[in-house]
């Protein structure tokens, strides 16, 4: 009945598990989301109001495809380290449209798309739906192992590697300078595109920033990024930086996709951006994740030290925990579930789910006394070393 790309097409675990985790009674370190109480609410009202003021019936005007020029001239400066311009920047209704089209601008059905084990499962999904063939390489604290990464290309050819090199979703890792010389050197001479997702790049809480990949190879990589963790999710708004052929290939998928993002959203984003309000609301936001970030270690470190394995991250939304057992995650998840707390099992995040005793835990959108709570419904859990009872927790997952 259904097209042949249809047929891997599956539902997110993170999606389907929410409508469990709104329950009032759950604490949930499921999703990756932003606190609400956080978002500039009173900022993007002003900046709503400037916008009408000054724009009036044209705000609700069709707009060009490729995006706002100010905005785009906005996020070119963002990533002037690359070199890059405005018209090299297409703006898209979140970065996971931002994935999608670039995918159907560079992969047939068949080729080879290398990725992290894990790697963020949302584009999984995407390369999944685009009937990619997908394949893995093991990661560390430092970024993906080079050594594998080589072995593999040297063996076939691939057609892109995508990545989160800033605090990845899911284990918070951030590459090293010499790991992004490396991958980039390799791309360089086996003739592979990178595919470079930063959502979380602006979220950082230690440490010094390092270059983007796009800034050391900047006709090999294409870098996305996004507003949503920035400002809010509900905009959705994010963007696609890439080489001029590329750019032109894309905006006319984009064109054919949806014409243009909500020229309204774009509006608001850059009267907001022009009224010089992010820099004081990321300095916010990044205060109170920082100090729920040392919450969630300090728990973790305080109760379970003898249980689980994890690397506090630099900056982010996630921490990123293996049980020191092999016991399964996706056991204590439904578990968890009956005594009120929230989590990813690990297995979401491999391309064969080869990993079943880790787990992703979001501090972000938790206050600091919600944490102590969950963690310590874990603790309670995890401590019990597997003697689990989900006969009444069953879940289609």
């Amino acid at each position: 009945m259904f097209a042949q790309r249809t047929i891997n097409l599956n539902s997110s675990f993170i999606r389907d598990i929410l409508a469990v985790t709104q329950q009032p009674d759950i604490i949930s370190f499921a999703g990756g989301l932003p606190d609400p109480d956080l978002f500039p609410v009173s900022e993007l009202e002003l900046a709503s109001e400037h916008m009408q003021q000054q724009l009036g019936n044209r705000l609700y005007q069709y707009g060009e495809t490729a995006g706002l020029l100010p905005l785009r001239r906005h996020i070119a400066e963002q990533l002037s380290a690359s070199g890059t311009h405005a018209d090299q920047v297409v703006v898209t209704t979140g970065s996971q449209q931002a994935l999608d089209l670039v995918v159907r601008c560079l992969v047939d059905p068949g080729d080879k798309v290398l990725v992290e084990a894990p790697t963020y499962l949302g584009a999984l999904q995407v390369l999944r739906a685009n009937q990619a063939t997908l394949l893995s390489i093991p990661s560390d604290e430092e970024g993906p192992d080079l050594d594998a990464l080589e072995a593999v290309v040297s063996r076939e050819p691939i057609r892109c590697f995508y990545t989160v090199t800033d605090f990845q979703n899911p284990t918070g890792a951030s590459y090293s300078l010499e790991r992004r010389k490396g991958l980039v050197d390799l791309a360089e001479r086996y003739n592979f595109w990178i595919l470079e997702d930063a959502p979380y790049s602006a979220l950082r809480y230690s440490g010094e920033p390092l270059p983007t990949l796009q800034a050391l190879g900047p006709e090999r990589v294409i870098h996305f990024g996004s507003f949503s963790k920035t400002i809010a999710p509900a905009l959705r708004l994010g963007w696609i930086s890439a080489p001029r052929e590329v750019i032109k290939v894309v905006e006319k998928l984009k064109q054919a996709a949806d014409l243009h993002s909500s020229g309204y959203d774009q509006q608001l984003v850059l009267s907001f951006l022009q009224s010089g309000a992010l820099e004081p609301h990321l300095n916010r936001i990044r205060r109170a994740y920082s100090e729920r970030l040392d919450a969630m270690s300090a728990a973790l470190t305080r109760h379970l030290a003898d249980n689980i394995r994890f690397t506090k991250p630099q900056g982010g939304m996630f921490i990123w925990a293996t049980l020191s057992s092999n016991e399964s995650t996706l056991e204590l998840f439904r578990a968890a579930i009956a005594e009120g707390v929230a989590f990813v099992p690990g297995e979401a995040f491999y391309i064969n789910g080869e990993s079943d005793n880790s787990m992703r835990l979001n501090f972000s959108n938790s206050s600091i006394e919600m944490i102590e709570e969950g963690v310590g419904r874990l603790t309670r859990l995890i401590t019990e070393g597997g003697r689990w009872d989900t006969g009444s927790t069953a879940l289609a997952y």
